[in-house]
């Protein structure tokens, strides 16, 4: 399911024939052709799960075949009893993610057993999202008792195609709604969005993501600290135009169906504190964590509030990986919010220019601490950014020769700068409309601009969406 792929692609041509065929039969009987237009997103969602391989669509099934019969059930109790029954819900929702994605490091560091038959297991698809979205579904049926939909429309929620491997991690109240009255009118506004939205997405990947990562140094331990910062910048920028790339090819595929997702970026890189960094990164995930974890451990109305905020950006570490840096990434940017938040809570304020210098500083600072899983390394990185000795002129030229003899420097330069041109587009964008991040590169012309850049600056090199890995 890589929308790099051009096998994907070719695997929709069948469904797009069935769907026209469906309709000439179906022309004057709206309902029929209503219930045909959601079997046919279901069949094809589950399609591409099987794909996947049938370790994930066995997983899948189990946890929401499992959900939805629960939550039956718990429309049955009182409100006490469905408390009660969603706290033995989640737990038994999350096995499958434990033993997959942490059983390893749940039994390394809890149990101190090297359990190493949970070592290589592979990680279902999209086991994450998914669990993390039913999971605010069993919520929000059972807490705010909300109708169950029926089981083709439940299905469709938890397994629609376009946001199965990296999100957006979905509301019921959002998307449900639409997938329950859904008719596939490939109409030619649709099309028209739905296509540059994911042009700009494979843009992003294709031809940003994927330099970035070839210039990227794996596992550097060369000791110069220019290099360290170097590497630092590139994956900056690479995990955003990777998982950005995603979310906007998933958010025009869905909008070609007629079916508005939520956008899990609204340029992150722009804001000028921490606050609006995580209100503007991954905002699905954030919306959820502060939902079904911040506030009910208080939110901000408790005095322990730095806790908590603490507690939430560690947990959301772990959730990204199960590696202690991935808990220590999170605990670092927790920090920072609190921080903010302090020096907020005092009336002060900054310079949007320097705020944004420091907010983006900082972010490619921690960055670091995400993509090195080696803790040796880690620290090792850590020496040598924080030793004066190391940025010594002769340790820059060295920099630039090695990555002149790897032929890297071809790549390094040119895609920074275009990917500082993306960003100040996105910072003009948002000047003119907060809530449209997007909107210059979305123009006819910069999607003209950008397929024959996709077409150019192809690196022959296919990388996975670092966040199906999640």
């Amino acid at each position: 399911m890589e929308y790099t792929a051009t096998t994907f692609w070719l695997w929709l041509i069948p469904a797009v024939a069935v769907l026209w065929a469906g309709d000439k039969l179906l022309a004057r009987r709206d309902s029929a052709r209503c219930l045909f237009h959601r079997l046919l997103v279901l069949a094809v969602s589950l399609a591409f799960i099987s794909l996947a391989g049938w370790a994930t669509l066995g997983v899948f099934s189990l946890v929401t075949l499992l959900a939805y019969a629960l939550c039956h059930l718990g429309l049955r109790l009182g409100m006490r009893g469905r408390r009660w029954l969603l706290g033995g819900i989640i737990p038994l929702l999350l096995l499958p993610l434990l033993f997959y994605k942490y059983g390893y490091f749940i039994g390394a560091n809890v149990f101190r057993q090297q359990w190493d038959t949970l070592k290589d297991l592979v990680i279902p698809l999209g086991i994450s999202f998914y669990t993390f979205q039913i999971i605010g579904f069993c919520i929000d049926t059972l807490v705010k008792d909300e109708r169950m939909p029926g089981l083709l429309d439940y299905l469709n929620f938890c397994a629609f195609f376009p946001r199965f491997i990296a999100g957006p991690i979905e509301r019921r109240a959002e998307l449900l709604p639409q997938l329950q009255r859904m008719e596939l009118k490939l109409s030619e506004a649709n099309l028209h969005l739905g296509l540059r939205y994911i042009i700009l997405g494979l843009f992003f990947k294709m031809a940003l993501a994927d330099n970035l990562a070839y210039a990227f140094w794996d596992n550097y331990n060369w000791g110069n600290a220019w290099m360290v910062w170097c590497n630092n910048l590139l994956f900056t920028f690479r995990i955003y135009f990777d998982f950005a790339g995603y979310a906007l090819s998933a958010y025009g595929l869905a909008k070609c169906m007629g079916i508005t997702l939520r956008l899990n970026f609204l340029s992150p890189y722009t804001a000028c504190n921490v606050r609006d960094f995580w209100r503007r990164w991954h905002t699905s995930l954030t919306s959820w964590f502060t939902e079904y974890v911040y506030f009910p451990l208080g939110g901000s109305r408790t005095r322990r509030w730095a806790l908590n905020m603490l507690l939430v950006f560690a947990v959301s570490g772990l959730w990204h990986g199960a590696s202690w840096n991935f808990v220590l990434w999170g605990t670092l940017a927790g920090v920072a919010l609190v921080i903010h938040r302090l020096f907020h809570n005092a009336g002060l304020r900054l310079w949007a220019p320097l705020g944004w210098l420091l907010t983006f500083g900082m972010t490619v600072l921690t960055w670091m601490f995400f993509y090195d899983t080696d803790w040796d390394l880690l620290c090792k990185h850590l020496e040598w950014i924080c030793t004066l000795e190391n940025y010594d002129i002769k340790w820059f030229i060295a920099g630039c020769a090695w990555q002149h003899r790897t032929l890297q420097s071809a790549f390094i330069v040119p895609m920074t700068l275009l990917s500082l041109a993306v960003l100040l587009c996105e910072y003009l964008a948002l000047r003119k409309n907060a809530d449209k991040p997007y909107r210059i590169l979305l123009h006819p012309i910069a999607t003209g601009v950008e397929v024959f850049l996709i077409i150019f600056l192809q690196s022959g090199i296919s990388n996975q969406f670092i966040y199906a890995a999640f």
